[in-house]
């Protein structure tokens, strides 16, 4: 028979052993998203993200503050705007717009860019599709662009 560990009563752990978030403290969350380890970030961010999925929007503020942080980190913008599609509000997809128009198409951003596009197909309609119709009209974009904008616009979203 195994024996359980006596951990004592932690607020964040149910009886049934599982985390609840909601009471998960988060201050070592957001440390591991300064790391200078990819792996740490990365970890740290999908935990921010499965925070704000929940009762915890102080976790999407957090991840929303991480684009501007390392604004020229693609890799780790990437992790990032994969997380926000977590972050069901306004502000993710404000930022994740603000994404398209901040960070130029190139060879070496298309792979960050197609993730923030892949990440707003995940939003609800009513907070994206405002923004990516402007987008799709705007013709300092190129005509290649203005097309995965409006096929965005057309797909079929849940």
């Amino acid at each position: 028979m195994k024996r359980r560990a006596n951990i004592g009563t932690v607020p964040w752990i149910t009886a049934d052993g599982t985390l609840d978030l909601a009471e998960l403290p988060i201050d070592a969350t957001l440390k591991q998203t300064l790391s200078g380890d990819i792996d740490r970030f990365r970890s740290g961010c999908v935990l921010l993200g499965s925070m704000a999925s929940g009762s915890r929007p102080e976790a999407g503020v957090h991840l929303i503050g991480l684009l501007r942080y390392y604004a020229s980190d693609l890799e780790r913008l990437e992790i990032v705007a994969e997380q926000l599609v977590h972050f069901r509000h306004e502000s993710s997809a404000h930022a994740l717009l603000g994404e398209i128009r901040r960070v130029k198409s190139s060879n070496s951003t298309r792979r960050y860019l197609d993730q923030v596009l892949r990440s707003l197909a995940h939003l609800p309609r009513h907070l994206v599709d405002p923004g990516l119709q402007d987008l799709a009209d705007d013709t300092s974009f190129s005509p290649k662009m203005r097309a995965k904008f409006r096929d965005l616009l057309n797909i079929e979203r849940w």
